[in-house]
């Protein structure tokens, strides 16, 4: 199997860290393919740092941004220590870092993490639903109910770190749905990205 570390979307290198999730969301691209457009992105060895920075110069002459994503088959969040010192490195080298995570990662880790992630320009968290309940279908999380109130908390945590804070939904959900997020964020002040559903994972040309 190949272990595509680092791989390129839109003129953008998004970072592949781990396959491990605590969601297992009922739209995730997972659900309908290997990879993304034609780059597979199923791991069979988590990568290090150096693993990563790697990976990346064999890319970096292909990017037309200098926006770096750490969003790959799994939570990022879930490889703290690599996504912290790759994230720092590539910082260093004076690329702008935006995380896309599912914002459990406190849960997961057992800790709050957020204060270690303020080398990331942007946080983008998959807020997904409008309350518990709706949130725990569509996301299936093993955290179950309890999981909504974990991402509002790890939201508000970040905003509070002074980090720049989004929340997205896909707009498979319903419109009222979508509305009453809308409201969340607005509370929270905290911006509302709606996203498309890709169902093909951006094909495969």
């Amino acid at each position: 199997m190949a272990n595509n570390y680092v791989y390129i979307l839109d003129g953008k290198a998004y970072v592949n860290l781990t396959n491990k999730c605590s969601n297992a969301c009922t739209f995730c691209i997972r659900n309908t393919g290997d990879g993304v457009k034609g780059t597979p992105l199923w791991l069979d060895k988590e990568p290090t740092a150096i693993d990563v920075i790697s990976a990346f110069e064999k890319v970096r002459d292909k990017l037309a941004s200098d926006e770096v994503v750490f969003c790959g088959f799994g939570e990022p969040t879930d490889a703290m220590a690599v996504l912290v010192e790759s994230a720092a490195r590539l910082k260093g080298m004076g690329y702008t870092l935006r995380l896309n995570t599912n914002g459990l990662g406190n849960a997961d880790n057992g800790r709050d993490i957020t204060s270690e992630l303020k080398v990331f320009d942007t946080v983008s968290v998959s807020l997904n639903q409008c309350d518990a309940k709706k949130y725990a279908e569509v996301t299936r999380s093993r955290y179950e109910d309890k999981a909504f109130s974990f991402v509002l908390d790890f939201a508000k945590s970040c905003k509070e770190r002074g980090i720049n804070t989004v929340f997205t939904v896909v707009d498979t959900i319903d419109g009222g749905d979508v509305d009453r997020c809308r409201e969340i964020a607005r509370k929270m002040g905290v911006p509302l990205r709606v996203r498309s559903y890709v169902p093909d994972n951006y094909g495969d040309n």
